[in-house]
């Protein structure tokens, strides 16, 4: 890749989500191809392992093969010390305390599961959303920046629907606060309906019938664990069942959908640009890092790995139906070119 584009040169570019699938490809691009960009990485610690560890861990990866070979192991260490700064955050618990030049955001952080507890969707997808923006705009006002702020959202947001929809803000009256509310009271009112003495005693009934003879922690330990797993499945229940009743097939594009429409109150309200990227599925690279680079499975993997091996023979379809699958370099490509044209 030789000279580098203009419209990143020099600016702070924050990132969630890059040690997911596509945020692993924009930052390998932004240190590869922008030499002169500065990234901004937030990163959720887990037990074990720092944020420094996440990001050694990150680099290593084989995204980043091709760059090494061309740059070196060292040079690579000195870029990464040099152009990378690390934020340790949790956008479920409250607003960062992020850098006050950061110039663009661009927010993949997401739930990725599509029926996950209703209020898991929620807190990574929507509160997950106004924390992030509140911690950047907060920095904002000490300097007088105007961030651009980049949402990544998914193009299943439309929900369940026929026809054209278009690229604009979606048309639905939901007010996600009160979505938002609901969803962290159905937690509390499963939790507590979880502990009431007849439902704890008929978990402990089921466990003590299983566990019985491995003795009294062993009982106590599963019927724990039952009582975990009822509330989880009351709560994907309600999700699920919430979702559908509003048009959306699962909690992950109610969600979503929902984390659209908190990203653009609240850059409305700061009057910050907003650009909102709506990736359908996305699959292995076309070309960049090199054809074929892909994290893990994908959502089409298991089709395409069976029909490639003669296991599937054929996929069922409309024929003249489009199929909605996305290299994630071309992904990144779209991102980048709304990250440097701010509406």
């Amino acid at each position: 890749m030789s000279g580098e584009p203009a419209g990143l040169a020099g600016r702070t570019v924050l990132l969630t989500g890059a040690t997911g699938f596509i945020g692993q490809a924009l930052l390998e691009r932004l240190l590869s191809g922008h030499p002169s960009a500065n990234v901004v990485v937030l990163v959720r610690e887990r037990p074990g392992a720092t944020a420094d560890d996440r990001l050694a861990e990150l680099i290593a990866k084989p995204v980043f093969g091709p760059w090494r070979e061309r740059t070196g192991e060292d040079r690579v260490r000195d870029i990464v010390r040099e152009r990378v700064r690390l934020v340790p955050a949790d956008l479920s618990d409250a607003a960062p305390d992020v850098p006050e030049d950061v110039d663009v955001v661009v927010h993949g952080a997401s739930v990725v599961s599509f029926d996950p507890p209703i209020d898991e969707a929620f807190r990574t997808n929507v509160v997950g959303s106004v924390n992030l923006y509140e911690g950047v705009l907060n920095a904002a006002r000490r300097t007088g920046r105007r961030p651009h702020l980049v949402h990544v959202s998914t193009a299943y947001v439309a929900g369940s629907r026929k026809g054209v929809v278009r690229e604009a803000a979606l048309e639905h009256a939901i007010d996600w606060r009160t979505e938002l509310d609901c969803a962290l009271e159905a937690r509390r009112a499963a939790e507590s309906d979880s502990r009431r003495p007849e439902v704890l005693a008929r978990l402990r009934a089921a466990a003590l019938k299983e566990q019985g003879k491995a003795g009294p922690s062993a009982v106590a330990a599963d019927t724990e664990r039952r009582r975990r797993d009822a509330v989880a499945d009351r709560l994907v229940a309600y999700g699920r069942e919430r979702a559908r009743s509003l048009g959306w097939p699962d909690v992950y594009t109610f969600t979503k959908a929902l984390g659209e429409r908190a990203a653009e109150d609240t850059a409305r309200e700061a009057g910050v640009p907003l650009s909102v990227v709506r990736p359908a599925i996305v699959e292995s690279a076309l070309r960049h890092p090199y054809p074929g680079w892909i994290d893990g499975f994908k959502m089409a993997d298991p089709l395409i790995l069976a029909y490639g091996q003669g296991m599937l023979r054929a996929l069922a379809g409309i024929p003249d139906g489009i199929v909605d699958i996305i290299p994630v370099d071309l992904v990144v490509n779209a991102l980048l070119a709304a990250a440097v044209a701010p509406p």
